[in-house]
């Protein structure tokens, strides 16, 4: 889904007051959501009595049988490093979002993560291509190794075709209404405020904790490229992810990477402090 379709779909939803419909404006924005999903073969099959010698009547009930794998673990842990390696892009360049399994990624870093998800992707199913393409020699091969118990393996392997079709790699833009996150007795606009404060606040833990590294370097005789190198990271970090677009909180980053020393650094620190729930407020939402 494209950003204009999302901001299309969001905009026929169910429609909220107009002040409530100014706070999302707002904040969509500044970003949209995105969600990764994907879908791996198990390579596994349930276990049963039969399977080690036991009659169903044997097996206690406060036992519960496993799986028992038809491949190597290594084979499955390929993909699913693909998709793992993706959400772990969209984490650092946006903010987990308090839909499960979404992040919120501010329109600065959109085409860089697009692009990156994109590789993960083209590289996922690359490889299911490689492994569809071996799925015979790789069948054979387990059960060579395992000939002991071919008996018990054997009936559980699908057909190519049925394999390829386990495998999926989906990504996915949206936009969240606030009819869509009412849960329990908190309001979606309570839900968006308190998600905003974590996310404005979660950089700001960020500028300080850089600011005690480079206070501690300096003061050790420590300072190298290494330490230097989280500044630079976070000054990333705020131009292209700072909700609040607190420019006094990027000039004190600058100045650290300009003259690193105990005062910058304390300077930073002081740049970057909490901020309360009405202040996000009035920044990002209202």
């Amino acid at each position: 889904m494209t950003i204009d379709t999302a901001i299309d779909t969001w905009a026929t939803e169910d429609p909220v007051s107009a002040e409530g419909r100014q706070m999302y404006d707002r904040l969509w924005n500044k970003g949209i959501l995105v969600q990764i999903q994907g879908g791996v073969w198990s390579m596994e099959a349930k276990l049963t009595a039969k399977d080690i010698g036991l009659d169903g009547n044997e097996i206690p009930e406060f036992i519960s049988l496993g799986k028992k794998r038809l491949l190597p673990t290594a084979e499955k842990n390929r993909f699913h490093n693909y998709v793992s390696r993706a959400r772990n892009q969209a984490e650092r360049l946006g903010f987990p979002f308090f839909i499960t399994g979404s992040y919120f990624i501010p329109f600065a870093n959109f085409d860089r993560l697009k692009d990156l998800l994109e590789k993960e992707k083209d590289g996922f199913y690359d490889t299911v291509d490689a492994f569809i393409e071996r799925y015979d020699d790789r069948r054979d091969a387990f059960l060579e190794a395992n000939d002991k118990f071919r008996e018990i393996l054997e009936v559980h392997y699908p057909p190519a075709g049925e394999v390829r079709s386990k495998f999926s790699f989906q990504i996915i833009y949206f936009m969240a209404s606030l009819s869509s996150s009412v849960t329990n007795d908190a309001s979606g606009e309570e839900l968006y405020v308190n998600w905003a404060v974590q996310a404005v606040n979660s950089l700001r833990d960020e500028a300080r904790t850089a600011a005690d590294a480079i206070q501690t370097a300096v003061t050790d005789g420590t300072l190298d490229g290494r330490t230097m190198r989280r500044v630079q990271t976070l000054i990333d970090r705020l131009t292209n992810m700072d909700l609040t677009g607190d420019a006094d909180l990027r000039s004190a980053a600058f100045a650290v990477v300009s003259n690193p020393s105990t005062a910058t650094a304390s300077a930073l620190k002081s740049a970057a402090t909490a901020v309360s729930l009405d202040d996000v407020r009035a920044v990002v939402l209202d």
